[in-house]
Parts: C-alpha cells; sequence; structure tokens
C-alpha cells in the first residue's frame, strides 16, 4: 500500500516513557510510526515526568534481573546516541529485617543470577557508609553495583527525538477515542477526539494510568489496574554535610523493605536535598485527581530519624511532587495481545505498578517485537499475560509481602 500522512506500519497510543521508547524502537527498524499523546508532550499528568527515578537489578521477583540488566546496557546505548547523559550510576542498597521473605527472595535471585552482592550487617553497613546510613541489629543489607538514577523527563524527551530522528510521526494534543477492526484491509483505524482517523498496520497502547479507561471503551475487556496518586518527597540534609548524600559520592540510591516500603535517590535534581518517599499512594480517576496533599506518614519521618544518624532532617518535607502509578493487584506488568476481534493486531503495555520505568528500554524493545514478529526475543512473558487475572483476579501468586501502600 502506498503511504498517505494517515497510513503507517505502527501507531503507538500514548507518549510516556513506555510508548516512546516503543516507537524509538519501532522507528530505528525503518517502519513508518506515529506516537500519538492525549496532552502535551512531558506533561505532568501521568508517570512520566520529574526529576529522578531509581535503577536497581534487585527483585523478589527473579523475572525482573535480566530485563533490568538489559535496560541498563540499553539507557547506555540511547545517550550515546542522543549525546547526553539520562543515566547517572550509583550503587543499590536493599534493606529491611532479616526474615522479611521480600528481602530474601532478593538474596536468593541475587545468589541465583550470579548477581554480585554483599549482604551486611549492621555494624558492617555503619562502616561501609562511615557512619550515615544505620540499620536496627535485627536488619540485614544488600549492596549491589547495578543502580543508579534516571532523569525521567529528559528520558522521554530523548527517546522522542531519536524516534523523530529516525522519521517517527509525533502528534501531541491528539487524545485517542476508539480503536476500531479494519475489516476491509485488515489492520485497525484509530479515532482520536478532534475526528481524525489514522490506520495503521499495528497498534500498540501504552496509555498508563488511562489504560483501563482506554481499552474497556475498545474492546469491552476489564483490565484491573487502578490509577494511584504518590507523592515524591524531598528532605534536607543537614548544612555541612550534604556532599556526603551526592551523586557521584558513594552513596547509593535505596530501598527499604517492610512496612512501609521506603526508596531513596542521592542527592542530584535539588543541591541539598534529599528524594526519600513511600512506594504507593491514594487510589483515584486519573482524570478527576486529589492533587495531593500526600501528607508523609510519622512512619517515614521515624525512617529517616532512624537511619541517617541525624544528618537529614526529619521534621518534614521541605518539597513534594505529584505522580501517577497504575497498579496491576499483583504489582506486575501487562505486556499482551489484546486479543479478541483484534488478534494480534493491537498490543497493550500497561500496568508498570510504580516501578517499569527503569525497564522501559527492554519494554518498548518488547513491544516492538510484538507488533512487528508476533512474539518477543529472550523474554519469558507468562507473568504478563492479561489471562492471568481470568484464572486469578489476584494476579500471579507470590509468597511474599505486598511492597505498595494503598491509602
Amino acid at each position: 500500500m502506498e503511504y498517505s500522512s494517515h497510513h503507517f506500519d505502527v501507531i503507538v497510543v500514548g507518549a510516556g516513557i513506555m510508548g516512546s521508547s516503543t516507537a524509538y524502537q519501532l522507528a530505528k527498524r525503518g517502519q513508518r510510526t506515529l506516537l500519538l499523546e492525549q496532552f502535551d508532550f512531558l506533561h505532568h499528568r501521568g508517570s512520566s515526568h520529574g526529576e529522578s527515578r531509581t535503577i536497581r537489578a534487585t527483585y523478589p521477583e527473579d523475572y525482573y534481573s535480566d530485563m533490568v540488566m538489559e535496560s541498563s546496557q540499553s539507557w547506555e546505548q540511547a545517550q550515546s546516541e542522543i549525546g547526553y547523559k539520562v543515566y547517572f550510576k550509583a550503587q543499590q542498597f536493599d534493606m529491611g529485617p532479616s526474615d522479611n521473605k521480600s528481602l530474601q527472595s532478593v538474596i536468593s535471585n541475587c545468589e541465583r543470577k550470579s548477581l554480585p552482592h554483599q549482604v551486611l550487617d549492621g555494624q558492617q553497613v555503619s562502616d561501609r557508609f562511615s557512619g550515615r546510613i544505620n540499620i536496627p541489629e535485627s536488619w540485614v543489607g544488600v549492596l549491589t553495583e547495578v543502580g543508579g538514577v534516571i532523569k525521567p523527563t529528559k528520558a522521554v524527551s530523548m527517546f522522542q527525538a531519536l524516534a523523530f530522528q529516525k522519521g517517527a510521526v509525533l502528534r501531541d494534543n491528539m487524545e485517542v477515542k476508539n480503536i476500531v477492526k479494519d475489516k476491509a484491509r485488515g489492520g485497525v483505524n484509530v479515532v482520536v477526539a478532534n475526528g481524525e482517523e489514522y490506520w495503521g498496520k499495528k497498534c500498540v497502547v501504552t496509555a498508563g494510568a488511562w489504560m483501563s479507561k482506554l481499552v474497556k471503551t475498545v474492546s469491552g475487556l476489564e483490565l484491573p489496574i487502578q490509577a494511584l496518586e504518590t507523592s515524591v518527597c524531598y528532605w534536607r540534609i543537614k548544612e555541612g554535610h550534604e556532599a556526603k548524600f551526592a551523586i557521584g559520592s558513594d552513596f547509593p540510591t535505596l530501598a527499604s523493605y517492610g512496612e512501609p516500603y521506603i526508596y531513596g535517590t542521592p542527592s542530584l535534581e535539588f543541591p541539598g536535598l534529599i528524594k526519600i518517599a513511600v512506594h504507593g499512594g491514594y487510589t483515584c480517576d486519573p482524570d478527576k485527581r486529589p492533587w495531593g496533599p500526600g501528607i508523609p506518614s510519622d512512619s517515614m519521618k521515624e525512617w529517616i530519624e532512624g537511619r541517617f544518624s541525624g544528618l537529614v532532617d526529619h521534621g518534614g518535607p521541605v518539597a513534594t511532587q505529584l505522580c501517577m502509578y497504575s497498579m496491576t493487584p499483583d504489582g506486575d506488568f501487562v505486556i499482551d495481545f489484546l486479543g479478541g476481534e483484534f488478534g494480534k493486531d493491537v498490543v497493550v503495555g500497561g500496568g508498570f505498578s510504580g516501578h517499569g520505568f527503569k525497564m522501559a528500554p527492554v519494554v518498548g524493545r518488547i513491544l516492538a517485537d510484538l507488533a512487528l514478529s508476533g512474539e518477543a526475543k529472550g523474554v519469558d512473558l507468562k507473568h504478563f499475560r492479561i489471562q492471568r487475572f481470568q484464572e486469578n483476579p489476584k494476579g500471579n501468586v507470590k509468597d511474599y509481602e505486598d511492597q505498595v501502600t494503598l491509602i
């Protein structure tokens, strides 16, 4: 078929990190690609904006570690193509009660995957970080080399720029209202709010917090993806100690298992401030968000007081930012064909549950593989199938604690 301005090989719906990475993957393979975004590019209403995301290969689930390792290399490859950095390396430090099942599984996976790591007791942690990090006697720490910070808005912009350089067409403020099977010529018609229609041989939907709404409209399928609004908090490092917590020193990215699950990054985006936040949030409608206040819990203040030897002011955060999660019941991704009348013509990628950003390069690669060849190379997608929710409404069965706090 001869191409017109409305005919494409693949149409990607949603230009957050996953959609932008997918568009880049498709365009560099020579596919005529259209990337559609319902709001402005680089908007702050979804999950792909802000100052930092952590990258770590330490997971209780063994099927994520290899994806992170591939993504770590792909982040470096993409930033070498664009000419600036979005990935700032650091060590990763996980900690928690020694009997915490999730942390025990992290250690087991490090051993099984031959991921270099050190298991440290309280004294060893204090020695290793010169007293900047302290843990209770009943806790252990796990130190690994694969960690660091991704700059999210900058990363999305990078993939969009690379996709454009390789021939992709990018359109924002184009809300997709429906995706309809084209029974006459095959493929699908994508209908946007202004009445325009675009035809594609294939379509990839990466609609983030709006995924369940759009999929229900398109196919009637109820995907169990719940939008959460989460607060990212920044705390002041006490004067004279700022350099000890900065990126580029030996201060790591952090994850603390238990109730609540807390994560953090070295000081990078705001001088003198460190990002420490609870992995969780408020359930909401992405179109009717509470927009805060997201007040930090006393448990987070106590955690900061106990971990950082009084070097970080735990009275309250000095800055907060809001972000969205798209949560599945099991915290695992949804990467699959939509099926039904669409067969393999529509691929969905969603439900990244607050921990997918780091894996965006490999997710984009997988979604492009599925759209173009009907299968993904080098990865087992059984944990990400839609079918799992029909077999068990809670999804994948896990024998350790939930990590996301629902408020």
